[in-house]
């Protein structure tokens, strides 16, 4: 008698592969968590926002620091105004001429004023220093020196209308009251200037075919010579080129 053999039963799905087991908590896993993200995109937001105010910030300094670095600079470049040329009654002229060992203007006539070249030496001067007389093309710029400068070309400066004044052997707190008087006048008609050639120490103020010789500076008697003799303004000039730089 043949046996018969049971069929085997199927076996169901594992608890894995069963559906509706552990499927929806992995669907739920891949979902994006809103909330999550939603604070992210604060947390940028916020971020972003401070960086735009870190960035306004240093650009609010940098723009602070350079206009007072501006300022500054045009603070510390503002010419000063420059100095008045005061006038000196007669008296303090006099007072000062008696202290600085004055004996006054004197008056030279003019020994010519034609133009020389640089290899050529002048012989027609009728004063030491010369207040005329042939001289170089070029005047020398206004303003302070401090050595010897050619007197050919300071001759030309005469002949502009300029004060040009000389210096030889004086103490030096009495070269910086000349310095400080020309430098307050920077760009007028004026040279200070030491020059070995003066026949004795001392100072010499000097115009077109005028000379006063000081032993000892007295600034009523410098301010009252230029009052005098400097072009524009000079009562007394008598500067063939006053118009000429």
């Amino acid at each position: 008698m043949a046996q018969t053999r049971k069929p085997k039963p199927k076996q169901g799905p594992t608890g894995k592969n069963q559906p509706g087991r552990g499927s929806g908590t992995a669907a739920k896993s891949r979902q994006p968590d809103k909330g999550k993200l939603a604070r992210g995109a604060a947390a940028r937001r916020l971020e972003e926002k401070k960086r735009r105010q870190r960035t306004l910030l240093w650009t609010g300094v940098a723009v602070g620091t350079l206009v007072a670095l501006v300022a500054l600079i045009v603070f510390m470049g503002r010419e000063e105004p420059q100095a008045e040329n005061r006038p000196v009654a007669a008296e303090a002229l006099a007072a000062g001429r008696a202290a600085a060992g004055s004996e006054g203007v004197k008056t030279f006539p003019m020994a010519g004023q034609d133009h020389i070249r640089p290899e050529e030496q002048p012989d027609n001067w009728n004063s030491n220093p010369p207040t005329s007389g042939d001289h170089l093309a070029t005047p020398l710029p206004p303003g302070v020196y401090d050595s010897d400068q050619d007197m050919r070309a300071l001759v030309h400066n005469q002949e502009h209308g300029y004060v040009v004044i000389l210096y030889k052997g004086i103490p030096p707190d009495q070269v910086d009251q000349l310095r400080q008087f020309v430098e307050a006048r920077d760009g007028s008609k004026l040279v200070l200037a030491p020059w070995s050639g003066l026949d004795q120490n001392g100072v010499t103020l000097t115009a077109w075919q005028n000379l006063e010789t000081l032993q000892r500076v007295n600034m009523d008697v410098v301010q009252a010579f230029v009052n005098d003799y400097m072009v524009p303004g000079a009562t007394k000039s008598t500067a063939p080129e006053p118009r000429a730089a």
